[in-house]
């Protein structure tokens, strides 16, 4: 039954690989309490229609219901650092615009002029004010009206009724949020427990390293699901199943009211549990050390040493608390080691996956692309803490685009993530296709109760959202 776990199977162990909860017990320094806390939900076991990815009534009922009605991360604060400075963010067929328009204040205005509907902003980018390229029509940062050419031929436009129409705005951890629906509940309301879980790593005092847009011949539920899970990296990442706890990841879910979050945590410098009970744990350190050193070139690859009293996965996470910390001019010695190697991913509904760690400091953010429910958009950021020593804030790295028959190797700064968001990106055409294919007695999909939790409660939490 939802909310009662039973005999459930939380993940798979060998000799070798432990399960995260014994991970988090050995760890070389004190795991904060967030880390350590476990889900209180689990979804009911159910079958999902798979015309919901690719049928456009259920995508018009999105557009409505959901993109219409929910808080959705759209930016950084970094993005639009000076007044003036703003952000161009798509769902879809609909578009918003956020705006620095006041030190310590930031807007979110719908992108469509109010005299014949051009679009405002067709970039980001910087101007004193907001003004149509197609007639000139201007307004100021605030939203208010300037200027309209020929004003003496508008009679019936009223300043203080053309005021441009505004989407809500919060921010958290850095995080821009915005929602269209005047009535909604505030922002703190949904975000669960990731304030209290986020806390320690403060994610506000961090910069965008590199930021990649994805368009992907898939919706952007599928494209998001595959995400979700590590149930994937047997067949889609073999390589990596020398240092990856795949079937060993703990999944979490928390229900609180209006709070829909839920968390995997996969170690990493540990062999699966595919591997057997005989792998090796000295590998698995040797695989993590050469993994992380490709974000770091040139620097000097240790290997597992078998006279140290340190665990394979504490001698990794030294290892990088010494190297960031140069790097950086920054103190890590207090930082655990499941939050120096590992992969600790969270999702706020709708489609916000913030992760936490240094293991992989990355954000997903997944959404429609134009009006065909067959394409989507995956944002990814990876982000970095600020340097030490007085240094000045990095600035956002711009955004990289990259086309549908484009591979992420086409972006070499990003190193071994190059190779396995390409192999996730393989897959995901072939999905889209495969769902029409289903016969007509079995279109529908059936997931795992542990390992594709997350999912399920992603879709018991639209269905409600949908009013279904």
């Amino acid at each position: 039954m939802a909310g009662e776990f039973g005999d459930i199977v939380r993940g798979f162990s060998s000799k070798a690989s432990p399960l995260v909860t014994g991970l988090l017990e050995a760890d070389s320094r004190a795991v904060p309490a967030g880390l350590k806390q476990q889900g209180n939900y689990l979804p009911p076991s159910r079958q999902i229609p798979l015309s919901r990815y690719y049928d456009p009534a259920f995508a018009e009922l999105e557009k409505e219901k959901l993109w219409k009605k929910t808080w959705q991360y759209a930016c950084r604060e970094e993005d639009i650092p000076e007044v003036g400075d703003r952000y161009k963010y798509d769902v879809g067929t609909l578009s918003w615009f956020i705006v620095r328009s006041g030190p310590g204040e930031i807007r979110a205005f719908n992108n469509s002029c109010l005299h014949r509907g051009t679009q405002l902003c067709s970039s980001n980018g910087w101007s004193e004010s907001i003004r149509c390229p197609f007639h000139a029509w201007e307004w100021k940062l605030d939203g208010s009206l300037k200027n309209i050419p020929s004003r003496w031929d508008f009679p019936q436009v009223k300043t203080e009724e053309f005021k441009l129409p505004e989407a809500r705005v919060a921010t958290w951890g850095g995080f821009v949020f915005i929602n269209p629906d005047p009535d909604a509940a505030p922002l703190e309301n949904y975000l669960g427990v990731m304030p209290d879980h986020f806390k320690s790593w403060e994610p506000e005092n961090r910069f965008t390293a590199f930021h990649i847009r994805k368009r992907v011949r898939a919706n952007w539920k599928i494209t998001m699901e595959a995400f979700l899970e590590s149930y994937h990296v047997v067949e889609t990442h073999t390589e990596s199943l020398g240092f990856t706890g795949d079937a060993s990841t703990q999944y979490d879910i928390w229900e609180q009211g209006d709070a829909h979050i839920s968390r995997l945590i996969t170690p990493l410098a540990t062999p699966s549990p595919h591997l057997g009970d005989g792998a090796s744990i000295a590998e698995a350190a040797n695989y993590a050390f050469q993994a992380f050193a490709l974000a770091m070139p040139g620097v000097p690859v240790p290997s597992f040493d078998v006279d140290s009293k340190l665990s394979g996965r504490a001698q990794v996470a030294e290892w990088r608390r010494q190297m960031m910390g140069a790097g950086l001019a920054r103190d890590f010695s207090s930082w655990p080691d499941v939050t120096m190697i590992d992969s600790v991913e969270y999702h706020m509904f709708p489609n916000f996956c913030p992760w936490y760690g240094e293991g992989l400091p990355l954000v997903y953010q997944f959404l429609p692309y134009g009006d065909d429910p067959n394409q989507s958009v995956m944002s990814v950021r990876l982000t970095a803490p600020l340097p030490g020593g007085g240094a000045p804030r990095p600035p956002s790295a711009p955004i990289r685009e990259i086309g549908f028959d484009e591979l992420f190797n086409s972006a070499p700064e990003i190193g071994l993530l190059a190779v396995i968001f390409d192999q996730d990106m393989s897959n995901l055409p072939r999905i889209q296709s495969g769902l029409r294919a289903a016969s007509d007695t079995r279109a529908v999909a059936t997931f795992g109760r542990y390992q594709e939790q997350r999912i399920l409660h992603f879709h018991e939490v639209l269905e409600k959202t949908l009013g279904l």
